[in-house]
């Protein structure tokens, strides 16, 4: 009982603290917020005002670059992030937009940030242009017949990844359900050729069925609705996430060097509304050691080796609010430098979680649906965006509420960064 009433009373201390909002602190004088509205990249301070509009933008992976896209044929702009000045500009034949721009899916970007590969208007064939950002200039245009989306690119930009959109008729012939079906292939930047040897999980190869998650073949073909990916801290291995919706979730890992893939399969299978079970995200602890998989809406946290590729524990974090049975979730996480803290958007609210035991430490923002969070560059401040466009500044640890800024239509909150 006096376990139960001690919880109570910080629940409603946290609640209080959370309801006195100042001014932003001084410590935050330097950040700058990174979000993206359905037509533009902005950047704003922590006072709430609009520092940069982009228009179609990615950053680069640190934070000192965004890449633009403008008309067709498509000129790329390379904007200094803290100037907001165009650096240089190249003009490219065609149509082209980011991989992320027309669906979810990652940036385009190679972990290093070395290239960045642009996806350009398909039908009978897919066409990709990739950009050395280093060099400034377009080192290849890749062009496969047939219907092919992004998936990652090698850091020394020799391996593009490419997932290979199974259609009806070949479903048909291949006995397989049309519907959410692909496979992974690998077009080699030097020979300008699609690979023909397929990309198949190397402990998987040897079945035609299996009765796993992914349900991989040996011809690589999959079923899957992509969640979110992450790359290793080195830019080996690129960690995406997967749900299919006949088994459950799984983990799609390519070795991006060797051209191989491993499937993480044993996922929590749960009873629940189906879209609580797309909300998934993942994050990276920043020595690289360990992967999260989180599903806030069903309150799901698996902490995986990012070495062996084992899951090593799935907690359903206690205390957490519930969750509509009818509401779509988006799910968005992240760790502390020490790794000892877990941030993780909730059903309501923003839930800290303590990674050496899985004890939920704090609920923040309770009364919000929030769709995206991000920490500041030091750590010590939490930034939440919820369902209306509001960016919530909070004190990392506590939750105090220390600034919110109205954001004009932000669908996703990318980055906190310092200017």
């Amino acid at each position: 009982m006096r376990a139960a009433i001690g919880l109570a009373a910080a629940g409603l201390l946290l609640a209080a603290c959370a309801a006195q909002v100042s001014s932003p602190p001084e410590s935050a004088a330097s950040d700058q917020l990174v979000v993206r509205t359905s037509s533009a990249l902005q950047v704003w301070d922590a006072k709430g005002d609009l520092v940069h509009s982009l228009g179609r933008a990615v950053a680069s992976p640190d934070g000192s670059v965004y890449y633009t896209l403008d008309g067709s044929p498509t000129a790329v702009r390379w904007v200094d992030a803290k100037t907001g000045r165009t650096i240089t500009q190249l003009q490219l034949d065609g149509s082209y937009a980011f991989a992320n721009e027309r669906e979810l899916g990652p940036t385009g970007l190679s972990p290093n940030g070395r290239w960045l590969v642009l996806v350009g208007e398909s039908a009978a064939s897919s066409r990709f242009a990739l950009i050395d950002t280093a060099l400034l200039k377009l080192a290849a245009v890749a062009e496969v017949p047939g219907a092919f989306g992004y998936d990652a690119i090698s850091d020394d930009g020799t391996s593009l990844y490419l997932v290979e959109r199974i259609g009806p008729q070949t479903a048909n012939e291949l006995g397989v359900s049309a519907a959410y079906s692909y496979r992974v292939r690998v077009y080699d930047v030097p020979s300008a050729k699609l690979s023909e040897t397929l990309v198949v999980d190397v402990k998987l190869a040897g079945q035609l069925t299996g009765d796993n998650n992914a349900e991989t073949r040996v011809d690589g073909i999959m079923r899957g609705i992509y969640q979110s990916s992450v790359p290793s801290a080195d830019g080996r291995w690129n960690f995406s996430f997967y749900y299919n919706p006949g088994r459950g979730p799984f983990i799609h890992v390519l070795h991006l060097d060797s051209r191989s893939a491993f499937c993480i399969l044993d996922l929590p299978v749960v009873p629940g509304g189906y879209e609580k079970r797309l909300g998934w995200s993942l994050a990276l602890t920043p020595s690289g050691q360990t992967l999260y998989a989180v599903n806030g809406a069903l309150g799901l946290v698996s902490s995986i080796d990012a070495a062996t590729l084992k899951v090593m524990r799935t907690t359903t974090i206690a205390g957490l609010p519930s969750s509509s049975a009818t509401a779509t979730y988006s799910s968005s996480a992240r760790v502390a430098q020490d790794a000892r803290k877990l941030w993780f958007a909730a059903a309501r609210g923003v839930a800290l979680v303590d990674t050496r035991d899985f004890a939920l430490r704090g609920l923040f923002l309770p009364d919000h649906v929030i769709t995206s969070i991000s920490l500041s560059p030091d750590g010590h401040r939490l930034f939440a965006l919820s369902d209306e466009g509001t960016v919530w500044m909070i004190d990392a640890t506590t939750g105090r509420q220390l600034g919110q800024i109205p954001t004009h239509g932000a669908v996703a909150l990318l980055s906190v960064t310092a200017r």
